[in-house]
This record gives C-alpha cells, structure tokens and sequence, in this order.
C-alpha cells in the first residue's frame, strides 16, 4: 500500500516534499547534526537477556506406563531418556513427540557393579561389530532420538575403544551424545569431543537419594550451577517423589531466574566453540559440569 500511495503522489506534491526535506537537512546542519537524520537507532531492548539454562533429563523411561505416562505431562522443555525395547518406550516415545518433548536413548553400558542391564546393553566383552550392531538396533527401536545417553556405564565409558566404537556409530546418525558421568574417570565426553560429536556432561542426579528434601536441594544446585556457568545439566527418574516435585517446581520457571530448554538447544553451541578453539589451538571449552 505504501508503493501505491508513492507512486500516486503528483509531480507538485513531490517538490513541496523535496524542498521540505532540505529545508530540514539545512536546518539540522547548522546545528551541526545533519547525519542524525538518517542515523538508525535501534529501539530500546524490549527482551530479556539470555537466561541460564537448565536441561532436564528424565531418565528410565520405558518401564512403567504409569509413571511414564506423568512423566510425559511435566510441563516446558525436557528431554526423556528411553530404555531400548522396554514395554512401554515405544508410546511413550511417541507420546513425548506429540507433546513437543526431546527423545533420546538410554544406552544401557556395563558397570562396575554388575547390575542387570536389561535388553541392548554394551558391555566390554563385545567386538566393535558386535557392539555397534546392538547400538544401531537400539537407535531403531526408538522413534524421534536426538541424541543418546549412558544408562549405568560406570565399567565402560572410561575404556577407550569401546567409546570410540560408539561416536563411529552415533556420526552415522547424526545424533549428540550426553555423557551420564556415572563414573568420575569416564572419557565419554571427551571421546565424543575428539569424534566431533556434539556433547555434554551431567552436572546433577536429582535423585540419587530419592527423599523429597533432598530431590529439592539436588534441583536448587542444578539452578545454582546455572547461575555460575550458563548452563546446568540435571537427570532425574520417573519415581513418584521426583515427579511430584517437579510437577510443582516447574509451574513457574521464572521463579528460578533460569531457562528450560532441551539437550539439543545448548550441544551446537558447545559443539561449535569447541571446534572454533581447535582450530585457534585453544583447549576445548570446559564441560561445565562436576560429577556427583
């Protein structure tokens, strides 16, 4: 409409135009300011500076259609970790989707402990043919993934081959890797890191004592870290303590002064800086995450 009326304007009206606009360039040079004019000024910033960032992580999905049913339902940008060829990943996977949720796969990897890992677990006894193989497998059995995490792992992510044979198979698929940090000597990250595999630490289990007062204490360190270096990374169950928690601290997440947002909205810009620095000959940016 603005063209229109331009081109409709008469050859006068132009010219009273014109001469107005000189008028006005002389005036504003004799107060020596004639570039103001046309100087752009940009609007006062109306937004809000970037927030810290959390990322929560649900873990152990799969199990409990129940459980994982009202896990789904939390609200804001969570990521949900899915136990390949559990009963219930599959719905629940999809159900996560639907609800505009991240999906990832809980990997199960060998631990120190020896516990049950359940259907398509990596363990130290597999060549690297049979160790992929089971890892795209368990890629497939998981609709929408984004990205995968160690569930357990405490015996494999700190051998090195095992963890190189996984970024091989997760470049194949274009998919982040976030490592649990179940062990203080993993090397996942920094495998992940060497493979160019956009990637992140855990900072915080939210429920290792899975009491209500200390889930509290565990998600009010998240915010902290947060508050100290950007970003926080905090994994959590599917019990019913964590999820009634969460139910309430999550209503209003600006109580917290912190951003919810998903795994893969902080792992490009980690992965990027990361590779602008090597190619500086700078060390890699730190994880920014301490293990628990």
């Amino acid at each position: 409409m603005l063209s229109l009326k331009i081109i409709s304007l008469t050859p006068r009206r132009c010219s009273l135009i014109q001469l107005s606009t000189l008028i006005t360039l002389l005036l504003c040079s004799s107060l020596g300011d004639a570039r103001s004019l046309y100087r752009y000024k940009a609007p006062p910033d109306i937004y809000e500076p970037d927030l810290p960032r959390v990322v929560l992580i649900i873990d152990d999905m799969g199990n409990s259609p129940e459980l994982g049913q009202r896990a789904v339902q939390l609200p804001g940008n969570i990521t949900y970790a899915f136990l390949p060829f559990t009963p219930a990943a599959t719905s629940l996977a999809e159900a996560a989707h639907a609800r505009g949720k991240e999906v990832m796969l809980h990997a199960p990897m060998s631990s120190l402990e020896h516990n049950r890992l359940g259907p398509g677990a990596l363990t130290k006894e597999m060549d690297k043919h049979a160790l992929q193989l089971m890892l795209r497998n368990s890629i497939k059995a998981i609709p929408h993934i984004k990205g995968i995490n160690n569930h357990m792992g405490s015996e494999l992510t700190p051998m090195s081959k095992p963890m190189r044979w996984v970024m091989e198979e997760l470049r194949q698929h274009r998919l982040f890797f976030v490592d649990s940090k179940t062990n203080p000597r993993s090397i996942a990250y920094r495998s992940a890191q060497n493979a160019h595999i956009p990637s992140i630490q855990r900072d915080v289990f939210l429920d290792h004592d899975p009491s209500p007062a200390a889930i509290e204490a565990a998600f009010k360190q998240a915010v902290a870290i947060a508050h100290n270096k950007g970003i926080a990374v905090a994994i959590g169950h599917p019990y019913p303590t964590t999820l009634g928690y969460l139910e309430q601290a999550l209503k209003n997440m600006k109580q917290w002064q912190v951003e919810l947002v998903f795994v893969s909205d902080v792992v490009p810009r980690i992965h990027k800086q990361t590779a602008l620095n090597s190619k500086r000959g700078l060390p890699a940016p730190s994880p920014l995450h301490q293990t628990n």
